[in-house]
């Protein structure tokens, strides 16, 4: 463990101090602390705040290749494909270790389906890149959560309202783990959102809101079989008062936006300066991807898999990082635009 001293510029206020994986180019200094979570990118004196970096710093990883559960909202659609070979893990993990220092798991289903998971998890956590994982939360048993606490960061479960919803989150808050809800910010969950900013227990005490970490919005994605739903997408007005509210939430936990929301609440959002420092508008291609199943890099999830995606199960990683033309035309796009969805394009 590193003791850093950083400074918020206007304040002079230490913001952050001790980080046990740095990674140190001419360009910038990735600082991370793989206890809590806290990552700070910096420039090297002489240098602008980098653009994009080496590898990316999270990296979304699609270990499953197919769902049960048959979500009519689901943006990845109902394809079918084998899940994620733990060999073909290992070698994304050696490929990115040195720099990457989170891995989200999902894809199609529940990560916790995967018939590797505990490999997984494993290898991942003790390479230095921490785990993390959403689930529906319908399958959870008490090695589940065992594991999730040995190894993960944090674990999400998506909000469904339904009994298994509840005794998820109520089986990974007592067992210890960092435990997020994931709800899906549409204009169907809008006032559902409002209500939980204003600090309302919207789930009548079915929750242990004291040892809750955060509640992540995700905004609704009319892609797959969202692309039948266009009425789910939140009108401007929602959308600026969610905006005005989310920088001031009245909640006992933390509050998160997907990269895809924060870009459309920023211009009404009244964040304080160092809300602003963890706020960035969307990194994928930039110091995020994602990766399918079969091993094709993506600059995002959301973004077309066929269109967008290059395989890396012969090619490395850094080279469709840097030199691959969907990744290149996706960072032009939003060097020139940084609020819009290259993906949308």
């Amino acid at each position: 463990m590193e003791a850093r001293i950083i400074k918020d510029e206007k304040t002079n206020n230490i913001i952050f101090g001790y980080f046990d994986k740095i990674f140190k180019n001419d360009n910038y200094e990735l600082l991370f602390n793989t206890k809590t979570g806290v990552e700070v990118l910096q420039e090297i004196i002489g240098n602008d705040d980098p653009f994009m970096t080496e590898l990316p710093t999270m990296l979304d990883c699609g270990i499953m290749g197919h769902c049960k559960n048959n979500c009519e909202f689901c943006y990845q659609g109902d394809k079918y494909q084998e899940n994620m070979k733990l060999e073909d893990f290992k070698q994304i993990i050696d490929e990115l270790k040195y720099h990457t220092n989170q891995v989200a798991l999902g894809g199609r289903g529940n990560p916790e389906d995967h018939e590797n998971f505990e490999e997984i998890l494993k290898y991942s956590r003790e390479s230095g890149v921490v785990p993390n994982y959403t689930s529906a939360g319908n399958n959870i048993t008490p090695e589940i959560v065992k594991i999730s606490k040995k190894y993960c960061g944090a674990v999400a479960i998506s909000f469904y309202d339904k009994p298994f919803t509840y005794k998820a989150l109520d089986m990974f808050i007592n067992g210890g783990v960092k435990t997020n809800i994931h709800l899906i910010y549409s204009s169907m969950s809008h006032d559902l959102a409002m209500r939980i900013l204003n600090g309302e227990d919207v789930w009548n005490n079915k929750i242990n809101l004291e040892k809750l970490n955060a509640i992540v919005f995700l905004l609704f994605k009319p892609k797959g079989k969202g692309a039948n739903l266009p009425e789910w997408f939140p009108s401007k007005n929602q959308i600026k008062e969610f905006g005005e509210l989310i920088g001031n939430a009245k909640t006992k936990f933390k509050i998160g936006a997907d990269s895809c929301l924060i870009n459309h609440v920023l211009k009404f959002a009244n964040f304080s300066e160092q809300q602003r420092m963890s706020v960035d508008t969307c990194e994928s291609g930039r110091m995020s991807v994602y990766i399918t199943p079969d091993m094709k890099l993506v600059p995002c999830s959301f973004a077309d898999h066929d269109k967008y995606g290059r395989d890396i199960k012969n090619h490395k990683i850094k080279e469709v990082w840097h030199n691959s033309e969907p990744f290149q035309k996706f960072r032009e796009i939003l060097k020139k635009n940084a609020d819009c969805c290259p993906a949308l394009y």
